[in-house]
């Protein structure tokens, strides 16, 4: 291949690359603006693109599968922030802990996150999430603080209560009691081998860290139960970043 041949190529795949992330963008974006759960319509999805329907079906076979890549986008990024925030001896239990009230607290303060959230193929999927959450739980069991059986289970319990939850909190479109969202994860703990007290004190832990480094270290942090804290922005998912 010559170098004109060379650049043709890469400036084709360029173009696809932005094309389909355009798309991607449009799908986040009707997704966000609907009050109701379900899939977009294509029509509306293409519409937000300014694309044709057959420009859409160039680059995915339905719009589930669009929706599908946007939910594990969305979920990889917050992975990503996560791990940002550890740069000290904090525990594997403790970073666990943690993470599942900052996704608790996500899907409160952006109802449409939650929805991509708690789709089947977001957080159940081989990811980042599900080997970090594993790799804690046997980290855990072996300082004696959780006490299971088998990993793969506790991980199922854990991450399908995470989803369940993500889901209930899309539904109420963040009406949400601050004692649902800390006693979700204190079941969570417990359903893994946690004793109540012992679970409601890592909770507590959790929330006292993340509100201390929430407002300088999370660009969507917002305090959800303080008067002020809302606002529309604050309750659409981030916007995919073009290349």
């Amino acid at each position: 291949m010559n170098e004109a041949e060379d650049h043709r190529v890469r400036v084709a795949a360029e173009r696809r690359a932005r094309m389909r992330l355009r798309l991607l963008q449009a799908v986040l974006d009707t997704c966000a603006t609907q009050t109701e759960g379900g899939l977009p319509a294509l029509d509306e999805v293409a519409a937000r693109a300014t694309v044709s329907k057959a420009t859409f079906y160039k680059y995915f076979t339905s719009v589930e599968e669009a929706v599908d890549e946007v939910g594990r986008n969305q979920v990889d990024e917050m992975i990503h922030t996560l791990m940002a925030l550890f740069d000290g001896p904090e525990t594997p239990f403790f970073r666990m802990t943690v993470a599942i009230q900052l996704f608790l607290l996500r899907g409160v303060l952006t109802p449409a996150w939650a929805a991509f959230a708690s789709r089947p193929d977001t957080l159940a999927y081989d990811n980042i999430l599900l080997r970090g959450i594993t790799t804690h739980l046997e980290a855990s069991r072996e300082a004696g603080i959780l006490h299971f059986t088998d990993a793969e289970a506790a991980a199922t319990i854990a991450i399908g209560t995470l989803r369940e939850a993500m889901g209930h909190l899309a539904r109420r479109n963040g009406d949400i009691r601050r004692e649902y969202v800390e006693e979700v994860e204190v079941m969570i703990l417990r359903a893994i081998g946690m004793e109540l007290d012992a679970a409601r004190k890592a909770v507590r832990d959790a929330v006292v860290f993340i509100r201390g480094i929430g407002p300088d270290r999370l660009a969507w942090w917002r305090d959800p139960w303080t008067a002020g804290s809302g606002g529309e922005a604050s309750r659409r998912p981030a916007l995919l970043k073009p290349a």
